[in-house]
């Protein structure tokens, strides 16, 4: 074997360890909190209506419906003010035992939502009150910067997944009107999310 094909396989051998110390240390997942811990959608649409009677129902969504009906600001505003009283909404019935499961497979969680930060205590007390497990909170408008840390995300929003996708992390989430047509593998319930993403993290792993 010539010195240079030595030189090769030793920089190649030397990625692949450098790739399986950095994925032994990241054993951590993205959860979103709407639409995946619990049933923001129904909540939202009914504050939507007050505002625009006329508003097409949530079946009918896409990612970007409300632009023919409202401005941003509307938007943000409803979505804040739904945000501020998160401790009174009731999660997904099967939250708790969904994120149990990550932390006892052996995944840290972090807790992540598109939310101003002044609402950080009411989703604390949120987390709390239906005892949902986590290692971190993050919130803020830009949930890319966790991605390198990362080895999955389970949100419903479609460029998010895309974007996490491209990243390498394992992409999963509930299934709505407005994600249907991607490629991404979405489900019906948290069980279903469960079972896939445990199974993809076992499989990738395998490869490192």
């Amino acid at each position: 074997m010539n010195e240079n094909k030595l030189q090769s396989n030793g920089i190649m051998h030397a990625n692949q360890l450098r790739k399986h110390h950095i994925y032994s240390i990241m054993q951590r997942i993205i959860v979103d909190i709407d639409n995946t811990l619990w049933d923001f959608a129904s909540v939202f649409e009914e504050k939507l209506k007050e505002t625009v009677p006329g508003i097409p129902p949530s079946n009918e969504w896409k990612w970007d419906f409300y632009k023919e009906y409202i401005t941003e600001e509307e938007l943000y505003r409803i979505v804040n003010d739904i945000h501020s009283v998160q401790d009174l909404f009731e999660p997904f019935p099967s939250a708790r035992l969904f994120l149990d499961s990550i932390s006892h497979n052996g995944y840290d969680i972090v807790i992540a939502s598109h939310r101003h930060e002044d609402s950080r205590d009411v989703t604390e007390a949120f987390l709390r009150k239906h005892d949902l497990r986590y290692n971190e909170l993050h919130l803020s408008y830009n949930k890319a910067i966790l991605f390198d840390s990362s080895n999955a995300i389970v949100d419903d929003s479609p460029h998010l997944l895309d974007e996490a996708q491209q990243k390498g992390l394992v992409c999963t989430g509930l299934s709505y009107p407005w994600n249907r047509n991607t490629d991404h593998p979405l489900f019906q319930s948290l069980e279903e999310v469960l079972e896939f993403l445990m199974r993809e993290l076992k499989e990738k792993r395998k490869i490192y």
